[in-house]
C-alpha cells in the first residue's frame, strides 16, 4: 500500500512521512477495513454458537440448539431474527462510517 503511485507522488511532492501515511495511505486503506467490520459483527454471533458449544457456556447458541432439538419454532425464529438484526445493524454502522471516512461516498 505504501508503494503505490499516489503515495510515491505525495512523497515526491515533499510531504513528510506522517502526512503521507495518514492523509493518503490510511484514508484509502480504511474503506475495506470498515466494510469488513460490518460483516464481522454478523460472524461474531455465529462464532459465539461454536464457542458456547465447545466450552459448554450457556448462551444464545445453546438455547437455539435446544430449541432446534425440541422443535420450538418460535425460539428458533427469535434467535435467527436477533442474528440477522445484528448483521443488518453492523452493515448500517459500516455504511455510516464509510460516509464519514470517505467524502466521495454520498447517499441520496
Amino acid at each position: 500500500m505504501l508503494r503505490l503511485d499516489y503515495v510515491t507522488t505525495a512523497r515526491a511532492k515533499g510531504l513528510d512521512e506522517r502526512t503521507v501515511v495518514y492523509k493518503h495511505a490510511l484514508r484509502n486503506a480504511l474503506n475495506p477495513l470498515i466494510t469488513l467490520f460490518g460483516f464481522t459483527l454478523g460472524s461474531l454471533v455465529s462464532g459465539s454458537f461454536v464457542a458456547e458449544f465447545i466450552f459448554s457456556w450457556p448462551g444464545l447458541g445453546s438455547i437455539t440448539l435446544e430449541a432446534l432439538n425440541s422443535q420450538d419454532q418460535y425460539l428458533v425464529m427469535g434467535a435467527v431474527l436477533m442474528a440477522s438484526t445484528v448483521l443488518v445493524m453492523g452493515n448500517l454502522i459500516a455504511d455510516l462510517l464509510l460516509a464519514v471516512a470517505d467524502p466521495r461516498i454520498t447517499y441520496d
